[in-house]
């Protein structure tokens, strides 16, 4: 399988071309800085580009048969940010012109809707919280994707907190039992991967926590 990653310098991206590479696949990583890929390996090429001029990092990649964009890029909660949404509008012109059949990312719990697991959502309370801008920029990312003509399946993280890959994280498409949760990057990068290669999702946001 060959990979687009988008983010590849941040604490998913690191974790989803490990693992990628781990897994025989060839990983194309966009970085504006290729010294900070820490990763090194023939399955690995590094492009020098910017989410904000994707024409630049597309025209290097018009010869390549990509198999699925993976868009790990994230920003700073507390700031008022569009990072997510310009990352996503440049994985979705990405994937039109260069006719990358999937597209996988992240959002956060805001965007799901509740489900009977001993909780209730909280989106409502996101939006008017610290995480306000980041729920906001998600929201707009969201909606860019749910609106394209593209296969794609986002995880929907709740806090994303360094810690361990655990194998155990609960997968629950389409909703979210509300509560604090989180999920480590390691473990993001995990369900991404697998979601690549197993296509078990199609228009979903999928819910993942510990």
């Amino acid at each position: 399988m060959h990979i687009l990653l988008l983010g590849a310098t941040g604490r998913v991206g690191s974790f989803a071309i490990e693992y990628a590479l781990a897994a025989g696949h060839h990983v194309t990583a966009l970085a504006r800085n290729r010294a900070k890929v820490q990763h090194a390996s023939s399955n690995l090429v590094v492009v020098e580009g910017d989410i904000y001029q994707p024409q630049s990092f597309i025209d290097q990649l018009q010869s390549q048969q990509i198999n699925v964009l993976i868009n790990v890029v994230g920003g700073d909660v507390f700031k008022p940010s569009t990072v997510v949404t310009d990352s996503v509008q440049a994985g979705l012109t990405a994937v039109q012109q260069l006719k990358i059949p999937r597209y996988l990312g992240i959002t956060g719990v805001a965007e799901m809707t509740a489900c009977g697991l001993g909780g209730s959502i909280t989106g409502g309370l996101l939006r008017r919280s610290p995480l306000r801008h980041a729920v906001r920029d998600h929201d707009h990312a969201c909606a860019l994707v749910k609106a394209s003509s593209v296969d794609w399946v986002l995880a929907g993280c709740p806090y994303i907190r360094d810690g361990r890959h655990t194998a155990s994280y609960k997968v629950v498409p389409d909703c979210f039992p509300g509560g604090f949760k989180i999920i480590s990057p390691a473990d993001v990068a995990n369900f991404l991967l697998k979601e690549a290669q197993e296509k078990r999702y199609s228009k979903q946001i999928v819910g993942i926590w510990n």
